[in-house]
């Protein structure tokens, strides 16, 4: 008689792998080898199947033929934020997506026929889908599905919530983007979206235009007030072209140092002027009473632009060091002024 294969339990809950020879059916593209839970899934009761998934730490579902949940464990209420003894009878197609709706219809069609070809179960690579939970909120997910052939065709829905992993992704994203002084864009991204831009303007035959903009003789206002003034000033810089440039018109970044830069995409060269003009309004409106000096401390600024219109340049580094030599010659002509290049 031959032993029983001994099971080893991986990372994933259902990832259960046998030793000694396994069955393989790879007629459907994004398929896997079954594991042999899938097996075990088959020979055992309906009770201990709901017991096993009962206590598995992630969501999971089970879904008979028709599309309708069969049973639930507590973490698939909580996910989909339904009772649990409520979500037996419920369509699961009422917790998809109508971009999702249609193929995974077919899909559990098709593994029936396919696990009915084969004679084994079927089990399907996870894959990354938005569900609606019942409260209508938008949940995004990794889901794996495997075919079972029970009592009656079944699919067990195993289920990864995404949703405090991605959130936490987007903050160390934000962060690594973010000029840690000022609160804008740092250089780098700046680089990124740039590249970003250009690509997209170019590609569709719209102007883009960049301004780079220098705070005047701010070695002096540091040496003469301390770089605590000094950093508190950029930041009020900062705050004025954040407000004249939101993200729906185009992106701010500290430059480096005292210089900061705008994207305009869907900009041209006036529509760009008429933006640095409000920022250099803005910059020169500002006051520093509140930090214990004088009403007569100001600051000014220097302000270069370049304009990508009809192929005037070929790449996008050769636009910002247009708008660079623009500002060289507003900083030359006597500050606080802004230049367009030629």
């Amino acid at each position: 008689m031959t032993s029983s294969p001994k099971l080893t339990r991986s990372q994933h809950p259902l990832s259960l792998v046998g030793e000694g020879n396994g069955s393989q059916c790879t007629a459907q593209q994004g398929l896997v080898e079954p594991a042999l839970p899938l097996t075990f899934f088959e020979h055992a009761s309906i009770e201990t199947i709901q017991q096993f998934i009962q206590h598995l730490t992630e969501p999971v579902i089970i879904v008979n033929a028709q599309g309708y949940i069969y049973f639930s464990n507590s973490k698939g209420a909580d996910l989909l934020t339904c009772p649990q003894a409520s979500l037996k009878g419920q369509d699961w197609r009422n917790f998809l997506t109508e971009h999702h709706q249609a193929r995974y219809d077919n899909l559990l069609s098709n593994d029936i026929k396919l696990g009915k070809n084969c004679g084994i179960p079927v089990q399907h690579s996870a894959e990354e889908i938005t569900l609606i939970t019942a409260s209508g909120k938008a949940k995004d997910v990794e889901l794996s599905i495997s075919y079972i052939r029970s009592h009656e065709p079944l699919f067990v829905m195993m289920m990864h919530d995404l949703t405090q992993h991605k959130a936490e992704n987007q903050k160390l994203r934000k962060l690594a983007a973010t000029d840690s002084l000022t609160g804008l864009a740092n250089r780098r991204y700046f680089d990124e979206m740039l590249h970003h831009y250009w690509e997209e303007c170019t590609g569709k035959l719209r102007p883009i235009s960049v301004v780079i903009i220098d705070v005047d003789y701010f070695k002096v206002f540091n040496d003469q007030f301390g770089h605590i003034q000094g950093d508190e000033c950029l930041r009020k810089i900062a705050k004025v072209i954040a407000d004249i440039v939101p993200i729906e018109v185009g992106l701010a970044a500290r430059y480096g140092g005292e210089e900061f830069a705008l994207i305009l995409p869907s900009h041209n060269a006036k529509m760009a002027l008429t933006i640095a003009q409000k920022v250099q309004q803005g910059i020169n409106d500002l006051r520093f009473t509140e930090q214990g000096l004088r009403d007569y401390v100001s600051v000014s600024a220097s302000q270069g632009i370049a304009s990508e219109i009809n192929g005037q340049f070929r790449t996008s580094l050769a636009m910002l060091c247009a708008a660079d030599t623009a500002l060289y010659r507003a900083k030359a002509d006597g500050r606080d002024r802004i230049n367009t290049s030629l």
